[in-house]
C-alpha cells in the first residue's frame, strides 16, 4: 500500500502543479476560462491546484494534510466536471477531470488508511 500511495501522490502532484501553473500562464486557459464564464477564477485555480499538488507531497509525511489536499483537488475537479456538464462538452473532454477526480478520492483513502 505504501508504494501505491507514492506512486499515486507523485502522479496526482505532478498533475496538478503542470496544470496549475497553465492555468496561470497560458493564453489557451485564459480562453478557456472565458468559454467556462469564470475568467475571474483562473489565476485562483491555479494556485490552488499548484499548492494542493505541495499538499498531496507533504501528506507522504503528514497524511492527514495529505487526505485534506487530495480531497481539495477531488473537489475541484468534480466542480471542472459541473461546468463541463453545462457546457455540453464531449466525454473526451471530461475524461481528464473525471480520472483526476477518482485519482485523488483514492488518495484521499489511502492517506487515512495509512
Amino acid at each position: 500500500m505504501v508504494v501505491s500511495l507514492v506512486v499515486l501522490s507523485l502522479v496526482s502532484a505532478t498533475a496538478f502543479f503542470w496544470y496549475g501553473l497553465r492555468c496561470i500562464t497560458s493564453l489557451r486557459s485564459r480562453q478557456e476560462y472565458r468559454r467556462y464564464g469564470i475568467p475571474h477564477l483562473r489565476v485562483l485555480n491555479g494556485t490552488l491546484q499548484m499548492f494542493g499538488a505541495g499538499g498531496v507531497l507533504l501528506g507522504l509525511v503528514f497524511p492527514l494534510l495529505g487526505a485534506a489536499a487530495a480531497l481539495g483537488l477531488c473537489v475541484q475537479m468534480l466542480l471542472g466536471l459541473v461546468v463541463r456538464h453545462r457546457l455540453h462538452d464531449p466525454w473526451r473532454l471530461r475524461l481528464p477531470a473525471t480520472s483526476l477526480a477518482v485519482l485523488n478520492g483514492v488518495l484521499v483513502v489511502l492517506f487515512l488508511l495509512g
